[in-house]
């Protein structure tokens, strides 16, 4: 196993034996939750390493901790930390233009389903959705939900909105794309 340099920034010995024998002794639960959500051993390496920097400001708080609840928020400390990663790494991606093809000069999917389909042949497509993708697209463009409104009528987070979204746009615009030549 890797003992990160991070140790080396900690000038108290005691301080940095207990954030050593923290990394040691958790290290792998760390990894686990990590690569649960990253899907890609540096990367999460990486998380770990930056939640392993985060804790670092927050030592008197770790020693504070009995066992079970400084295991908990390790956990929790890397998942957030692997998170902001994978997140931060999907925006630097090049945005994927095969939905956006379908609609020549659009800047957003929507403008593009509403200037290329009209309303009526939206609402054709959106009832052959499946139900979840169908009851979230309703909510935000013809109901005009936000994202917190529609997470709370359907019982989950905001963020699960956003990406139920995206999908539910995606599909609408395969089957939109797929309906044009049929016409």
């Amino acid at each position: 196993m890797f003992i990160p340099l991070i140790f080396l920034l900690i000038e108290n010995e005691d301080d940095r034996q207990f954030f050593e024998s923290i990394y040691v002794d958790h290290h792998r639960l760390m990894y686990a939750q990590a690569l649960q959500i990253t899907r890609n051993g540096q990367e999460a390496q990486d998380a770990v390493s930056d939640a392993m920097m985060a804790l670092l400001k927050k030592i008197d708080l770790l020693r504070s901790l009995p066992c079970n609840k400084l295991r908990s928020y390790l956990v929790i400390t890397v998942r957030h930390q692997a998170i902001n990663l994978y997140n931060r790494k999907k925006r630097e991606q090049p945005m994927d233009d095969t939905v956006l093809t379908a609609f020549p000069g659009a800047d957003r999917v929507e403008d593009g389903l509403m200037e290329q389909s009209g309303v009526e042949r939206i609402k054709e497509a959106i009832a052959l959705l499946p139900p979840r993708e169908k009851e979230i697209m309703l909510m935000r463009y013809f109901r005009e939900m936000t994202d917190e409104e529609i997470a709370a009528e359907m019982g989950i987070r905001a963020v699960s909105v956003r990406v139920h979204l995206s999908r539910a746009r995606k599909h609408l615009a395969d089957l939109l794309a797929g309906r044009e030549g049929m016409e």
